[in-house]
């Protein structure tokens, strides 16, 4: 355990229980954290301009620019998905032997 100033620090399961008491919405912003580190992952590796990947994911260059730069309260996870969609990602949940698992499929 560390100590800042005296107090014990505090260790979090998620970054965001740190700015939200509510489990839900830790996760939802965790989420949207990941997709969006997804997305500007992605774009690194195609190595286009902002212009050229607004245009893949269709959005605005302003509005690109705020995901690249990880302005999480601008955008919902169906916008994200949404746009990895237009990447060719489809997201495909499947529920078998008690178990939930994610596929990533790529058109």
């Amino acid at each position: 355990m560390f100590w800042v100033l005296g107090m014990p620090s505090i260790k979090f399961d998620n970054i965001f229980d740190a700015v939200t008491d509510c489990k839900e919405e830790a996760n939802e912003l965790q989420t949207r954290a990941d997709l969006m580190i997804s997305l500007r992952d992605i774009y690194q590796d195609m190595g286009c301009t902002k212009t050229e990947f607004a245009d893949r994911i269709g959005l605005t260059q302003p509005r690109t620019s705020n995901l690249l730069n990880g302005q999480i309260d601008k955008f919902s996870i169906d916008l994200l998905i949404t746009c990895l969609f237009r990447l060719g990602y489809r997201f495909k949940p499947r529920y078998e032997d008690r178990q939930l698992t994610i596929d990533v499929q790529v058109a």
